[in-house]
């Protein structure tokens, strides 16, 4: 069974703040994050919510966020990212803080899966453990990817000077 329209609502209204971070985190691009949203949306519409308990249902979500930015990759064969220094959803609400937008570029120049995983856990504040869930794989190997991104990242950020 299809979601009905209260369900793509609710769906809509709880996750897509999360998707646009996320697609927006991948691409470096808004107008690109809002495309692969819009994307995801398209894709969820077709799934039956109603198997799903809450914390299943984000999971599945933020999984299918970033299936479909690797896909948007694959099909652009993009690679050089384009960074903003302002970006905002409307006039006045930012999309990241000010001390988000200072790494995001360090950490969009990471490899997608120590990206992914610093992402989720610093940006969304998930643990190693949901992680895992999320991403289809064990506790052990998202705690290596953390401990091998922030080295990577720290090693990036004394570069830059920021440290």
């Amino acid at each position: 069974m299809k979601p009905d329209n209260r369900d793509l609502i609710r769906i809509i209204n709880t996750y897509s703040d999360t998707i646009l971070r996320i697609a927006y985190q991948h691409t470096g691009n808004m107008h690109d994050a809002e495309d692969l949203a819009q994307e995801v949306f398209i894709g969820l519409m077709q799934k039956d919510f109603s198997e799903f308990d809450c914390e299943y249902e984000k999971a599945y979500i933020i999984r299918a966020t970033i299936n479909r930015c690797h896909s948007f990759f694959r099909k652009k064969k993009q690679t050089d990212i384009v960074y903003l220094d302002e970006i905002y959803r409307n006039e006045n609400e930012p999309i990241f803080t000010i001390e988000e937008r200072s790494v995001l570029k360090e950490i969009s120049s990471l490899p997608p899966k120590y990206r992914d995983v610093i992402y989720l856990h610093y940006f969304d504040g998930y643990t190693a453990k949901e992680i895992a869930k999320i991403m289809g794989t064990t506790t052990g190997t998202i705690t290596s990817q953390l401990k091998r991104a922030r080295e990577k990242l720290k090693h990036l950020l004394k570069e830059d000077n920021y440290g």
